[in-house]
Formats: C-alpha cells, sequence, structure tokens
C-alpha cells in the first residue's frame, strides 16, 4: 500500500511528527533557562525576550503540539494492523496529549502573555515554571509510551 509503515509517505509523516515535536518542546527545555538568564542581566532584555517567547508560542509552538498529535494519530492509521487506536498506550498518548495541549494553551501561554505587558511576578514565574515542568514530564511519559508500547 502507498501508506502503510516502512513506506516513503510512512517515514515522511514519521519525520514530520518528530520535526514537529522538535519546534513544540524544545522551547520548554531552554526558555526556563534563557528566562533566568535574562532576568540576572537586568535591563529590558528580559521583558523583550517574554514578548517574543509569547509571540512564538501563539505562531510555532501551540500549532506544532497540535500537529505532532495528529501526525502521531497519522502514523498508527497508516500502520495498518500493527499498531490499533484502541491500544492502551495509544490511547494513553492521545490523552497525555491532550493534556499536554491543555497546559501549553491554558498555563504557559496565559503566563507569557502577562509578562509580556506586566512584567515578571511570583504567579507568572511559578506558572511558567509548573507549565514546563508538566510539558516536560508528558513528554518524557510519551517517549516511554511510544518506546516500550505497554500492553502493545
Amino acid at each position: 500500500m502507498l501508506f502503510a509503515a516502512g513506506t516513503t509517505a510512512y517515514n515522511i509523516v514519521e519525520l514530520l511528527h518528530v520535526l514537529t515535536v522538535l519546534v513544540a518542546l524544545a522551547p520548554v527545555f531552554v526558555h526556563p533557562l534563557l528566562r533566568r538568564q535574562m532576568r540576572a542581566a537586568g535591563g529590558s532584555g528580559h521583558q523583550q525576550l517574554v514578548v517574543a517567547m509569547a509571540a512564538n508560542a501563539r505562531r510555532l509552538y501551540s500549532p506544532a503540539l497540535i500537529v505532532a498529535g495528529l501526525l502521531g494519530i497519522a502514523m498508527v492509521e497508516m500502520s495498518e494492523d500493527a499498531i490499533s487506536l484502541t491500544e492502551g498506550w495509544v490511547i494513553a498518548a492521545i490523552v497525555i496529549w491532550v493534556i499536554m495541549n491543555g497546559v501549553l494553551h491554558g498555563l504557559i501561554r496565559p503566563a507569557l502573555r502577562a509578562q509580556g505587558a506586566e512584567g515578571a511576578s511570583p504567579g507568572t514565574d511559578k506558572r511558567l515554571e509548573a507549565g514546563s515542568a508538566l510539558l516536560s514530564i508528558g513528554f518524557t511519559v510519551q517517549l516511554v509510551l511510544m518506546i516500550w508500547q505497554p500492553g502493545g
């Protein structure tokens, strides 16, 4: 079949899946460090950085996380009978993906917008740190699910 696992089409979808995950989640690991470094350096650099992060979260990270999950679902469908959407690990991965989108769209993006408009505050800092930690944990759990496919 044209779209079966191991075909060029499947490999392209897999490549796009991995690339969109990188675009969506690399900032989760880098941004907390950058925010601390820029704040420690003082000046207006921190504020400009947060404004850029908020814009990128809206334009890049959020759409990439959505597309990454949809491509993952497409890969399951393309795998024919090798993997099913009804397998426990696939269902768990989808649930975690939905939660990760909730964290990004409902916690991180609003906190970045608030910091960009009003400056850093202990409340927004805590929300950003918690959101980054939750996304990192979600990403790690998803990797475990995809690599070991428990119950698959």
